[in-house]
């Protein structure tokens, strides 16, 4: 039996991560969602999925915005309203620890004996804190948003929450559902610049399924500090089209497990298609491209051709 039998999952899985990753790097897929998960109790299968645990300072500033935000909105729907003050010094305080604990799992991979230069620790900037401070006092200020505070009533979701779909578990939880006297309303948090239309659209046919058929879908999507705001109401045809496309997308991510063949063999698993996604790549210690990306592609595709 190929190892790959084995490394999908029984039920197939399907997230924003998975396929925007998919997308970017099919042998960072395989690492992460494959090897690093079926191999979590051996040394090298601990040592991907701490590598794949370090994040950026920039990716944890926007992950302690949505934090610090999810926390407000929670707190308002139980009476207590935070100054702007407090959300300041909670979004700092919040940030200054997520980079502490980001250097404490730096210290425990350079354990492994590879080059400290990998990842390198560093302390809360304050240009960062600035723009994370700025980017929850914007949202939290926002009319949609005070709009929805102030009528009905609200509740947090948690991103695991899950939906299975013609026999695909899928991951896609809004961040809150509003609960208004003109129905139910979808809210989701985007922090990482706007997103095309078409995003828009698929995206919201697949929050609806955490509401009803009449749910209007709230996005929210940070860009440059300014907050944009997409509402739309998907019908039965865009949710439908929303999953074959997540349908699609699954059988790419078989093919990339497939790929892998027997004994791990890892060589024609494809490479990123541009080497900019290798520069912010977690397990590049362990691909070719470390050792020059234009060289790795030229032996990867002679390979292939064999």
């Amino acid at each position: 039996m190929e190892f790959s039998r084995d490394m999908y999952p029984y039920q197939p899985t399907w997230s924003n991560t998975r396929i925007n990753l998919l997308q970017r790097c099919p042998r960072a897929f395989v690492l992460r969602y494959g090897l690093a998960k079926l191999s979590e109790n051996h040394p090298q299968g601990q040592l991907l999925s701490e590598a794949f645990a370090i994040q950026t300072p920039w990716i944890l500033m926007h992950q302690i915005v949505r934090q610090v935000v999810l926390d407000y909105v929670e707190d308002y729907a139980n009476g207590t309203v935070w100054s702007h003050e407090l959300i300041r010094i909670r979004f700092t305080k919040d940030y200054a620890q997520a980079i502490l604990h980001r250097n404490q799992r730096i210290e425990q991979f350079q354990q492994y004996g590879l080059e400290q230069t990998l990842f390198q620790k560093t302390q809360p900037e304050d240009h960062l804190i600035e723009m994370g401070v700025d980017s929850c006092l914007n949202l939290v200020q926002n009319q949609n948003l005070v709009s929805l505070l102030k009528s009905g009533s609200i509740e947090r979701l948690q991103p695991t929450n899950s939906i299975v779909k013609q026999n695909i578990r899928v991951y896609c939880s809004p961040d809150l559902i509003h609960h208004g006297s003109d129905g139910t309303s979808v809210i989701k948090l985007h922090l990482y610049g706007k997103i095309s239309s078409f995003e828009n659209v698929f995206q919201a046919s697949l929050l609806q399924e955490y509401g009803d058929r009449n749910s209007i879908v709230i996005q929210f999507s940070l860009s440059r500090r300014k907050w944009f705001v997409h509402k739309f109401k998907p019908n039965s045809i865009q949710r439908k089209q929303a999953l074959n496309i997540i349908s699609e997308d699954v059988k790419q991510m078989e093919n990339a497990f497939w790929s892998v063949r027997k004994n791990n063999d890892l060589t024609k698993v494809p490479l990123a298609d541009t080497y900019r996604s290798c520069t912010s790549c977690n397990v590049r210690f362990i691909c070719p491209s470390r050792h020059g990306y234009e060289q790795a592609k030229a032996e990867q595709r002679s390979l292939m051709c064999q």
